[in-house]
């Protein structure tokens, strides 16, 4: 095998375990409405995989139960990476922020601080900003 073809799988594996990570949160309720399906399939699609490979994943994640991460860094990488798939084609759907929202707080994050959360993520990954800086002016924000 090539380097090249390693490093493919490699990025399609972590694609696949951040897949299942927002089909647990999806299924966080117990079910995945038909509008949680919908922007699975999207989200999907813009990560690489075919409506089958989708349909495959979201059986067999299902048969597993979803435990939020304790620590708020992984809680807010998750939501950070939600936003990136959202935010991936230019442009922002009314229904994928609904979901995000509703994924956001299926991790533990409360009604309140969605707002500014939300607005945070999406100015600073327009802006360039990483992860890491925008998590941290997150917990700046937090606490005022």
């Amino acid at each position: 095998m090539d380097i090249l073809n390693h490093f493919d799988h490699y990025g399609k594996k972590q694609d696949k375990e951040h897949f299942m990570n927002l089909i647990k949160v999806a299924l966080s309720d117990g079910i995945i409405d038909q509008s949680e399906s919908q922007i699975l399939h999207r989200m999907g699609k813009k990560m690489g995989f075919t409506d089958p490979e989708i349909d495959s994943l979201i059986d067999s994640t299902s048969k597993t139960e979803f435990i939020p991460p304790y620590k708020l860094s992984k809680r807010f990488e998750q939501v950070y990476d939600i936003i990136k798939i959202v935010l991936a084609d230019g442009v922002i759907d009314s229904n994928e922020m609904r979901i995000a929202n509703a994924f956001a707080i299926k991790l533990g994050f409360t009604e309140i601080e969605m707002p500014g959360l939300l607005s945070t993520l999406i100015k600073g990954i327009r802006e360039g900003k990483d992860e890491d800086d925008l998590f941290e002016l997150y917990k700046k924000e937090r606490k005022h």
